[in-house]
């Protein structure tokens, strides 16, 4: 990460350091981004995106604050940084998966290795920011003397979302209420949807804190995020139809919140499901996608399928009273993406989820209204 002259360089300058991890670091990454670029922070990046203006690490510049998403897989590097910064923050995103259907989960002890290794190395003036709803997470402050910051969606997070509100169209998005410190402030997410987008935005706020900005100021700078690609966010598509682009990754658990946000965006057209294969699940393969079936048959008006066990979704979406007429299967997406074009009409919104593994991208590609910018 760090050659030994950038590691002189950095013992010197002594820059500000944010250490982004976790699943979601990309997504909270690029939150923390939007919001130190609101305000013209000189900041660098040690991850490439093609959204970012600045990219690369230059060390000579005074003042910088240096931002890094990382998996930790460079963790000695990464416990070398955090010591010799003059001020070091570790935010934690979730480990686990998240549920749709409460605000408390957990993972494995041991995937939370790193994080503890990183943890306990923190010198005591830096802060660790935590996921307060993810329990393996959470019990990181116990191992170390830093002080440490919560997020999240239950009542003791410092940091607390409430009052979640799908905004209708044509500005549609997310609308909560953050409560930190018993004050109310009101945060809109145009065009953003999801339980990791909202841990995003309080995982900024929580960085805002402690640069001392004030929260009206961080909730103005969050206007400008629009998350990554394929990330629970709209952008336009061809005759004149909503694309909720959420292929860059999926699983079980994230497909479900994704098809439920679905069935509550308000618009006017059809709902249609694109989903391709959930990859990884295991021995439960079969049933986790005939579940997400069961889900579509409330929330979509069609559905496509794409991939041999995505066809379980369609049993899924059979059983529970979908109409065999609404229901397209695929095994590649060149079977079906023609199909789906001609399907697609004025006023439709369109889900696009799926592994990554399935290049639902490709999907997204064939139906995105390119000349039209990105973001709805």
């Amino acid at each position: 990460m760090l050659n030994l002259f950038s590691k002189i360089i950095f013992s010197i300058k002594k820059p500000k350091v944010i250490i982004i991890t976790g699943k979601s670091y990309e997504t909270a990454g690029e939150a923390v981004f939007r919001f130190l670029d609101h305000f013209s922070l000189p900041i660098l990046c040690m991850k490439k995106n093609a959204q970012r203006k600045c990219v690369g690490l230059n060390l000579f510049f005074k003042n910088k604050i240096l931002l890094i998403e990382s998996d930790l897989s460079e963790i000695n590097d990464l416990k070398w940084i955090v010591k010799k910064s003059s001020l070091p923050m570790v935010l934690a995103t979730n480990i686990g998966e998240i549920p749709s259907d409460r605000d408390f989960f957990a993972s494995d002890i041991e995937e939370t290795k790193s994080l503890r290794e990183l943890a306990e190395s923190i010198p005591s003036f830096g802060y660790l920011i935590l996921n307060f709803d993810d329990e393996t997470v959470r019990e990181i402050k116990n191992i170390s003397n830093v002080h440490s910051i919560t997020f999240g969606f239950q009542n003791s997070a410092d940091f607390k979302a409430g009052d979640v509100v799908l905004t209708e169209f044509p500005s549609l998005g997310t609308n909560f209420k953050l409560n930190y410190q018993g004050n109310m402030i009101p945060i809109w997410l145009k065009g953003l949807f999801g339980k990791e987008q909202i841990y995003a935005a309080l995982g900024a706020f929580a960085v805002g804190g402690l640069l001392d900005f004030n929260s009206i100021k961080v909730s103005e700078a969050l206007k400008s995020y629009s998350s990554v690609p394929g990330k629970m966010r709209l952008i336009k598509g061809i005759k004149n139809s909503l694309i909720l682009d959420d292929c860059k990754s999926s699983t079980a658990l994230s497909m479900i919140e994704a098809i439920e946000i679905l069935g509550k965006i308000p618009v006017e057209g059809r709902k249609i499901a694109v989903l391709g294969d959930v990859i990884g699940i295991g021995k439960y393969t079969i049933e986790a996608h005939e579940t997400i079936g069961e889900k579509v048959a409330g929330n979509a008006d069609l559905l496509f399928t794409f991939g041999l066990r995505a066809k379980f979704i369609a049993q899924g979406a059979l059983k529970k009273g979908m109409g065999f007429e609404k229901i397209f299967q695929f095994d590649t997406i060149e079977q079906g993406k023609l199909e789906l074009q001609n399907k697609i009409k004025k006023g439709d919104i369109i889900l696009i989820d799926g592994s990554a593994e399935m290049d639902m991208n490709k999907i997204v590609e064939e139906i995105y209204l390119q000349e039209k910018g990105p973001i709805v």
